[in-house]
């Protein structure tokens, strides 16, 4: 058996699943996922299962089976210092044990050898590889709502733009994920306007407040996603990939929003330098403009 680690937020944990259906065409051995990750987890809206809501194929491993391969408990708060040196010791004193090092595309194949992994996974070439199944399985159906209905069809009869801006936790580490600038988003809507007649922006953000006050997207068409138009972020999610294009940062919920865009003739525009420290990840597509 081979158990994959979920963690993170949603975009995260699409990343994960991805990682974990190429395992599985990979090898013989049942693969299973392991949310574990979450039980440890209070007052955190962001990082929770909701990858559930999708139509999963691979099970859910019970606490015995990852037991049965890792040799310590990893129980208690992901974000502790004492959670974060069981996996440490877990690392050294396990062979089975894989540790993602690195956002660095790591080829499965090379790592077979190993029964549970534990990483983000964020390259394309993970996801392109699987992509024909994880379109038929990242879907939500009847789970959504009428007002998230209404809305997915107004964008989709419009010349809709899904604009990202992502606040909260990176907004405390800019040395590696930065801050866009009106600057990044005055460039990426230029080249729209120049592609897209008529187009219409819809700005998502986890701080929607703060963006009305601080970016200038009011001279544009814009529509803000107000906090009282949010059911929840997997349907947030079926929104955006319902817009025709994308302007996005270096967020993976966003990065999901533009991929799972049906639209063959969409334009995706993401940063030249997903992380500021530049630290190396194969995540943005060759088909997707950078600025």
């Amino acid at each position: 058996m081979k158990i994959v680690k979920l963690k993170g937020g949603l975009g995260n944990q699409m990343f994960q699943y991805g990682f974990a259906k190429l395992l599985e065409g990979n090898t013989d051995e049942e693969v299973k996922l392991d949310l574990t990750y979450f039980d440890g987890i209070t007052g955190d809206t962001v990082r929770m299962p909701r990858i559930t809501n999708f139509n999963l194929s691979l099970p859910i491993a019970t606490r015995d089976e990852i037991n049965d391969i890792c040799r310590i408990s990893h129980e208690g708060n992901p974000l502790s210092t004492v959670y974060k040196f069981k996996l440490l010791a877990e690392m050294i004193i396990n062979q089975k044990y894989y540790f993602e090092k690195t956002r660095a595309y790591v080829n499965p194949e090379l790592i077979l050898s190993y029964s549970y992994f534990d990483g983000y996974w964020q390259s394309w070439k993970i996801i392109s590889k699987v992509w024909d199944t994880l379109k038929k399985e990242f879907i939500v159906g009847d789970y959504l709502s009428a007002k998230t209905k209404l809305i997915m069809n107004n964008v989709g009869n419009q010349n809709s733009v899904f604009i990202g801006v992502r606040r909260g936790d990176y907004s405390n580490n800019k040395s590696h994920f930065g801050s866009f600038t009106q600057e990044y988003y005055d460039q990426a809507v230029e080249y729209i306007l120049q592609r897209v007649e008529n187009p219409v922006f819809y700005i998502f953000s986890n701080d929607i407040n703060w963006v009305r006050s601080n970016m200038n997207f009011q001279k544009w068409n814009a529509i803000f996603r107000e906090e009282n138009d949010i059911v929840n972020d997997y349907e947030e999610l079926m929104i955006m990939a319902s817009c025709k294009h994308a302007i996005i940062v270096n967020s993976t919920f966003n990065w999901w929003g533009a991929k799972l865009n049906k639209s063959n003739k969409k334009i995706v525009i993401a940063p030249k330098n997903w992380f500021f420290d530049k630290k190396k990840i194969d995540i943005v597509p060759p088909n997707w403009v950078q600025i």
